[in-house]
C-alpha cells in the first residue's frame, strides 16, 4: 500500500490516502508519514482507504501503528476497500465512515493449498475477535466472515454496511456535519486531479463557485466573439500560466478575479 497526503483546502487539513495492495513494510511506511497529518476536532488522523486488500499479517501490523496514531478510516466516493482492507483496516478505525458511492468488499479468509484455496478458520477467528473488540456486532461479523467463501466477494455500500452490519460504521464529526461530510466524500476524487490548483478548486466551495462563474462568463463571451480562436487561446494561456501556477487559495482567487475582469466587457461613456 502506498500513502500520500491530500490537503483539503476548505477544512485546512492534511489527510492521508492509503491505496494499493497491503504488503509487508506498509506499517513502516504509514509510521513515517502519519504523524505529519493533521487531526480533526476529535484528535483523529483521517485515513482515506482505496485498496483491494492483501496480506492479513501485514494488515494487522499496520493496525498496530494506526492504534498508536488514532485514525478515522474513510472510504469515500469512487473508492473500494475490500478483503483485509475492509475487515481489518476499515474496521479498526476509532471512527469509521463509508461515504457516497464508496464500497466495502467482504469474504472469508483463505490459504493456498497447492493450486486450490482452502478456508482458514483461525484467520477468520482473529479477524472476528479484532472486529468485536472495535464494536462490530457478532451478527455483522458472521455476515462477512462466514457467509462468503474465498472466491466470493460481498460488495456493500453505505446503506447496507451501516444499517445491517451493526457497529461497522462509526461516523466522526467531519462526516456528520453536512458541509464537511460532502467535502470528505469527494476527497479521493479531488486528490486524483492532475494539478494542485484543480485539487484546491474541487475541494473548496468558494473556489468552485468562482470557477463556475468564470466558465459562464467565458462561454457568454465566446458566443459573441468575432475571434473565437484567439479567445480560446487566451483562456488556455490563463489556465496554464496563471491559474495552474497557483498553490494556494488566495492566489487562485486573485487569478479568477483578474480573468473575470478581462472577460467583462467595458462600455465607453
Amino acid at each position: 500500500m502506498d500513502f500520500k497526503f491530500y490537503y483539503q483546502p476548505q477544512m485546512q487539513k492534511r489527510m492521508l490516502i492509503g491505496q494499493g495492495v497491503i504488503e509487508d513494510g506498509d506499517a513502516r511506511k504509514f509510521q513515517a508519514v502519519a504523524r505529519l497529518a493533521d487531526r480533526d476536532a476529535e484528535g483523529l488522523v483521517t485515513l482515506i482507504l482505496d485498496s483491494p486488500g492483501g496480506n492479513v499479517e501485514a494488515a494487522f501490523r499496520l493496525v498496530d501503528e494506526m492504534d498508536k496514531v488514532r485514525v478515522y478510516t474513510v472510504v469515500p466516493d469512487g473508492a473500494k476497500c475490500a478483503s483485509a482492507c475492509a475487515s481489518i483496516l476499515f474496521a479498526s478505525g476509532d471512527r469509521r465512515g463509508l461515504l457516497g458511492t464508496g464500497q466495502l468488499g467482504f469474504h472469508s479468509c483463505y490459504r493456498r493449498d497447492g493450486k486450490t484455496l482452502a478456508a482458514d478458520s483461525l484467520c477468520n477467528e482473529i479477524i472476528a475477535a479484532n472486529a468485536m473488540q472495535r464494536g462490530v456486532s457478532h451478527a455483522g461479523i458472521n455476515r462477512f466472515v462466514k457467509q462468503y467463501g474465498a472466491r466470493d466477494m460481498a460488495w456493500v455500500g453505505r446503506d447496507a454496511a451501516c444499517n445491517f452490519l451493526q457497529g461497522l460504521c462509526k461516523p466522526g464529526r467531519l462526516e456528520t456535519h453536512r458541509e464537511t461530510g460532502a467535502l470528505l466524500a469527494r476527497s479521493l476524487e479531488c486528490s486524483r486531479l492532475p494539478s494542485i490548483a484543480a485539487q484546491l478548486i474541487c475541494g473548496d466551495a468558494e473556489l468552485a463557485s468562482a470557477d463556475s462563474a468564470l466558465a459562464a462568463r467565458y462561454n457568454q463571451r465566446l458566443k459573441t466573439s468575432t475571434n473565437k480562436e484567439r479567445l480560446r487561446a487566451e483562456q488556455r494561456t490563463w489556465i496554464r500560466e496563471s491559474r495552474n501556477a497557483c498553490a494556494d487559495k488566495a492566489c487562485l482567487l486573485r487569478s479568477y478575479q483578474t480573468r473575470m475582469s478581462e472577460l467583462t466587457p467595458t462600455h465607453s461613456p
